[in-house]
């Protein structure tokens, strides 16, 4: 191999090494581009039967918002290993965490068990509130400030401390 081709070898493979990085970057951002907007409101039942609105927390609570799967296995482990030590351990009274399952044929008594060993509402949704938010994998997370903001919203798990400095984030 000459000179020539050397130097055109080397850097095709640079450019195909920081394009891999680069398609392996945009890939693996699960940001959400909805942060920064206002969230849209929804009216869920509850599995007591009672109806709420998302806007019932404004001006009181930050919400933050699991959109999950019954069956799936990373929802699960970050409710687990997130949200229940996060409620449990350090949630304040000002913080409402609600799951909403997209899992279709859901039954209400599942939800309800749930609700009743994580310690929050588990919720059945509906798909134009999975639209809204733009939740197209389990887990999404969004977290909306007092004013009705979303000031975070990520697809996939996440750590305790990552959730907590989110939730302290949108308490500010």
């Amino acid at each position: 191999m000459n000179m020539d081709a050397k130097t055109l070898f080397v850097v095709v493979l640079v450019a195909g090494i920081v394009g891999g990085f680069s398609i392996n970057n945009y890939m693996n951002d699960d940001s959400l581009e909805n942060v920064g907007s206002e969230a849209p409101d929804f009216t869920l039942t509850d599995t007591e039967g009672n109806e709420f609105n998302l806007s019932d927390y404004e001006g009181e609570k930050v919400v933050v918002l699991e959109f999950m799967s019954m069956s799936c296995g990373t929802c699960k482990n970050f409710e687990e290993n997130a949200l229940k030590s996060y409620c449990n351990e350090s949630m304040p009274d000002d913080v409402e965490v609600i799951s909403i399952t997209q899992t279709k044929n859901v039954d209400e008594n599942d939800l309800a068990e749930r609700t009743d060993e994580m310690g929050w509402e588990f919720i059945k949704g509906k798909n134009d509130i999975t639209d809204a938010f733009g939740a197209e994998r389990s887990p999404t997370v969004v977290i909306i400030d007092k004013d009705g903001i979303i000031t975070f919203s990520k697809s996939g798990s996440m750590s305790q401390s990552e959730l907590e400095e989110r939730i302290n984030a949108a308490l500010e």
